[in-house]
């Protein structure tokens, strides 16, 4: 056996070196079967084990010669699997390191695998499938497919639990190629269920235990594969329900036959729960405005109609009533809720602004909506009392900057400004003379884009008018964000200057352009155009930093207004922007600085510092692009407060040079720098607090001169605000006696609140929590249990309950998916105990498909924008996922909570009806993108040792029924010989093809560097990877606790 071991070894070797072609391989190996017939096992394993350590590249010719070998019937697809297995991460087991020194643990790049399985399956499917040849070898792959399933569930579950634990993230390309071979082996498993010799071979009464394996391991393979690929997991869902592969219930002594007879019987109550009346409450919608604007706007007009068709059909009248009202609704919560300026007036301009345009499209006359009955009747149910007549509420428009005195007047205007209404209705619907009529001029993007390439100035009189609330807002943004690509394209920086200045200083704007597009379509071109600047030739470097700055600014601050990623960008985690929201507030060691980076900080260092010099000269500028010079703002910083402490520099130097830091051409540094400095205060291991401190004092409170730098400055004091607040307040309760640190507080107080963040400040956590015998949990009921008496009193209490959709968000995050959704659960099922089942029904269905910035169950794409949203990453279980894993173990529920078990199935029914009819509408449902599905259930299962043994068991159980046997290739000596003589160099012994004259036989074996005589046998044995549960506790709310923004 050592012999033909080696044969091959060199044979496949030399054909893989020399590239031999498929035709060549087929006569070589045909010749050298009929004289070394090594077993397909070890012929495969030969083949398909790694060349090298930590390969990330797939040769190509491996999988042609598996596909020949296969072909000749020299392997079968079981021998296939299985030894592309024995090398597979799946079973090697999450966070196993790869030994460089040990061939045995090396690993194939997950492409042979994706690409092994997607062939395979072309081989089991089909009306006649031409596998497989022998009961031996479907036997046999159904024991390698059956361990490979529950492995890979193991191993990615595994995976995400590390990463989780340890803070990191998986590389985008990685996890892609996850999913690949993940939605490879459901194709290749839905084939094999498929084929009719497999399901006979399965339905075998001496081979129960094999399908009970199976069956078991299909069942976890499922919702596992459902993360990804949710048609595909559906597909195989149906198979195994019209197959009837499910895990049998086992009769045993103790009675756990009758546990499952009553579990059935249970399931079959379910079954029949009669479903309640549908309504659509007025709550429900105003839970839905919630959640598009409570953080980063998710106002896609497509995910809104179509949300507002799945709820109301075809019922335009009532779709168009209830989402005035709401609009109205969420601006009237937000002012009893006294929240911020910024956010009522980016209320109000989705009231003025949006809504007009979202009824505009209602206007068609196929829905044969009437727009003047429908705002009247909308304007009739609104809260009087928040929105007052202007002679009622003219002393608090004069002394109150939050009134909504003026709000119906501005809706008005803007519904009459697009053609809803006549503008003579206005004075009737108000109940009073308008104070202004609405504009005079409908603006539309094209023109709007054409005054602007003809007359720039124009640029900056439309973006003061996106803050006029008076309907025209759509037209600006639209033309805004074309002008805007337009001048990326055409390298206009002094232009794109104007623009990011104009914007980067107006955070209200920046909340109206992203109520009408998505990020990425603003942020993509400037971000790719920052990424691609480059220096042209001989010029002044300076307007270069001064043009690239303004643009970072505007850059930096709506990825901080809005806690964008790199992902929402849309750009590559290589890009420059990427890696400065990556490391760009990160010192880099003097040890790790490459000698360019070395270079460019030294010139920095003396252009500001040095006092025999005149000041940053254009030689300066010039050492350093502006990408390098951000990206080392923090190691400048930290290289200043080091030489100032160890009074390398004077303190007065330091000052001097960092005026320079005032000038808006190098002012963003002071985002990367302030980082900085903010992280290493709180770091209690040196002695720099004074020298920090007293530069603090120079950054933010000595304000620069020119007006734009001034603006700049403020922007980016706001941007850096929250951090900047936290480690301020943390060294004051540290250093109480400190003077210099409250004049710093209060100096950054006007620019707090500056992020339009989803979490919950502490203030509101301590309301919800500070209450005897209160929690979160308990404050969640609360809230649902307000919204659905009020769903069911609207008519006489207009004004809502207190209601913000960050208390959900911070349920998910900090009590975690089961819980939450088990604090709306009983709140929905108290209320159907009392009476009120319809409309509690409709408030869960509302919280549970609310569209939410992460892991949301119906994402918004802004498919109509022409940069569309990028899918963000999964990072749990959504609610409606849990819902669903609820719903599935409902029967158990029902002996000791009947109530709670109903209530399940008709939130479940009613959830998944309103997503199918989503998704029949056209927008995509998502699909379940995470790492902890079922991650107690899979990590309880042991895998049954040794694969190699089971698949030996598997051989001897069909040895009744004769392998099919290899047929030879034919092939002219003399052509085959000279083939061989030019590409294998196969010629050391003369004429003919004599193997052994290559080392391919007794003759040439010792020429063998690598020792061949213990190749192993394909031991796959899963011991130990059963319990993976590393001490973390029953389920995810026991450690998918992450406190991080809260």
């Amino acid at each position: 056996m050592d012999s033909l071991i080696k044969d091959w070894a060199l044979f496949l070797d030399r054909c893989l070196e020399n590239r031999i072609q498929a035709d060549l391989f087929d006569a070589a190996a045909a010749q050298l079967h009929t004289k070394s017939p090594l077993p397909g096992p070890k012929l495969a394993a030969l083949l398909l084990k790694p060349r090298s350590a930590g390969t990330s590249s797939l040769d190509p010719r491996v999988v042609i010669y598996a596909e020949r070998l296969l072909a000749l019937k020299k392997v079968d697809t079981a021998d296939v699997l299985s030894a592309t297995f024995q090398h597979s991460k799946d079973r090697s087991g999450a966070g196993e390191e790869t030994n460089l020194r040990d061939p045995s643990r090396w690993r194939n790049p997950p492409e042979l695998e994706e690409i092994i399985f997607y062939r395979l399956q072309k081989a089991y499917a089909g009306p006649e499938p031409e596998r497989p040849a022998t009961n031996t070898e479907a036997h046999r792959t159904l024991v390698v497919v059956t361990r490979w399933m529950s492995a890979m569930v193991i191993s990615h579950t595994s995976d995400s639990m590390m990463q989780a634990i340890n803070g990191t993230e998986r590389r985008p390309q990685d996890q892609q190629q996850s999913y690949n071979v993940r939605e490879a082996l459901g194709v290749f498993v839905s084939g094999l269920i498929d084929n009719g010799r497999i399901l006979q071979l399965l339905n075998k009464d001496e081979l129960k235990d094999l399908r009970k394996e199976f069956a078991k391991a299909l069942s976890t393979f499922i919702p596992f594969l459902s993360q990804t690929s949710i048609q595909l997991a559906n597909r195989l869902e149906i198979y195994q329900k019209e197959h009837d592969l499910h895990e049998l219930p086992v009769t045993s002594a103790n009675g756990e036959g009758n546990e499952n007879a009553r579990l059935e019987v249970a399931a079959l109550q379910l079954e029949a729960v009669v479903d309640l009346p549908t309504i659509s409450t007025r709550a429900g919608i105003f839970i839905f405005l919630n959640s598009l604007l409570v953080a980063r706007p998710l106002t896609d007009d497509f995910a809104i109609n179509t949300y507002l068709h799945a709820r109301y059909k075809m019922d335009a009248q009532a779709m168009a009533t209830d989402l005035v009202t709401a609009a109205f609704d969420i601006l009237a919560n937000a002012m009893y809720r006294s929240e911020t300026s910024q956010t009522l007036f980016s209320l109000k301009s989705f009231l003025v602004n949006k809504v007009p345009l979202l009824l505009a499209q209602l206007v068609a006359p196929i829905y044969a909506m009437n727009a003047e009955l429908c705002i009247t009747q909308a304007l009739s149910h609104v809260d009087p009392n928040a929105f007052p007549a202007f002679s009622q509420g003219f002393d608090d428009i004069m002394g109150n900057s939050n009134s909504l005195a003026d709000v119906r007047q501005d809706f008005l205007n803007a519904c009459a400004l697009h053609g809803l209404i006549p503008a003579s209705t206005i004075e009737r619907l108000l109940g009073e003379p308008p104070l202004q009529g609405p504009p005079e001029t409908k603006y539309v993007k094209q023109d709007l884009v054409s005054q602007c390439k003809d007359n720039f100035e124009k640029v900056n009189m439309f973006i003061d008018e996106l803050e006029n609330l008076d309907g025209n807002a759509g037209a600006i943004v639209a033309a805004i964000t074309e002008l805007i690509s337009h001048l990326c394209e055409m390298h206009e920086t002094m232009y794109l200057k104007t623009i990011c200045n104009s914007l980067s200083k107006k955070p209200q704007a920046l909340d109206i352009i992203l109520q009408f597009t998505s990020p990425a379509n603003v942020l993509r071109p400037l971000c790719q155009f920052l990424d691609e600047w480059r220096y042209d030739g001989d010029q002044e470097y300076q307007p270069v930093y001064d043009e690239f700055g303004a643009i970072l600014v505007l850059v930096l601050a709506l990825v901080h207004r809005f806690d964008l990623t790199y992902l929402d960008l849309g750009i590559e985690h290589e890009s420059f922007v990427a890696q400065l929201l990556e490391r760009g507030h990160r010192n880099i060691p003097p040890d790790e600085l490459t000698d360019e980076q070395g270079r460019q900080l030294g010139s920095w260092l003396r252009g500001l510092y040095d006092s025999d010099k005149v000041g940053l000269t254009n030689d300066v500028f010039a050492s350093c692009r502006p990408q390098d010079f951000y990206l080392l703002a923090p190691t400048f910083f930290s290289q200043t407060v080091m030489a100032c402490s160890a009074e390398v520099l004077s303190l007065d130097s330091v000052k001097g040079g960092l005026e320079y830091l005032h000038e808006t051409f190098l002012l963003p540094s002071l985002v990367g720098g302030l980082k900085w400095m903010a992280s290493h205060a709180l770091t209690q291991t040196h002695q720099d607090l004074d020298v920090l401190m007293q530069i603090f004092v120079k950054l933010i409170k000595s304000a620069p001169t020119s007006g734009d730098a001034q603006a700049m400055h403020a922007t980016i004091i706001s941007v850096v605000s929250a951090r900047l607040q936290k480690c301020l307040l943390t060294l004051k309760r540290r250093h109480p006696s400190r003077t210099d640190i409250d004049p710093l507080i209060q100096a950054i107080k006007g620019s707090a609140h500056y992020e339009r963040s989803m979490y919950p400040s502490m203030g509101e956590l301590e309301k919800w929590t500070n209450a005897p015998h209160n929690t979160l949990n308990t404050a969640l009921r609360h809230t649902v249990q307000q919204l659905c008496q009020w769903a069911a009193t609207d008519s006489l209490q207009p004004n809502p309950p207190n209601y913000t959709h960050r208390q959900l968000y911070a349920s998910l995050k900090l009590l975690g998916t089961s819980k939450t959704l088990q604090a709306i659960v009983d709140e929905v099922k108290a209320q159907s105990h009392a009476g009120n089942g319809q409309a509690a029904l409709d408030i869960g269905l509302s919280l549970i498909c609310a569209p939410m910035i992460e892991n949301s169950a119906v994402p918004v794409d802004w498919v109509g924008s022409s940069d569309p949203a990028p899918h963000p990453p999964r990072t749990r279980l959504n609610l409606r996922e849990m819902l669903k894993f609820e719903f599935d173990n409902a029967a158990s529920l029902v002996a000791m909570d009947p109530m709670a078990a109903e209530t399940i199935v008709r939130l479940h029914r009613r959830v998944e009806g309103h997503l199918a009819v989503v998704a029949q509408s056209g927008l995509p449902t998502g699909n379940v993108d995470l790492s902890d599905v079922n991650i107690v259930d899979v990590q309880s299962q042991a895998l049954p040792a040794d694969l190699d043994k089971a698949m030996n068991e598997a051989a001897a159980a069909a040895a009744t029924i004769a392998a099919a046997g290899g047929d030879t290739t034919g092939m002219d000596a003399q052509a085959l010989q000279q083939s061989l003589d030019q590409h294998l160099d196969l010629t050391a012994a003369g004429g003919g093809l004599n193997l052994e004259g290559i080392g391919v036989g007794a003759a040439g074996a010792g020429d063998l560097t690598t020792n061949m005589d213990s190749l192993p046998d394909l031991d796959l044995d899963m011991g130990g990877m059963g319990d993976m549960s590393m001490g973390l506790g029953d389920g995810e709310d026991d450690w998918d606790l992450d406190f991080s923004g809260m």
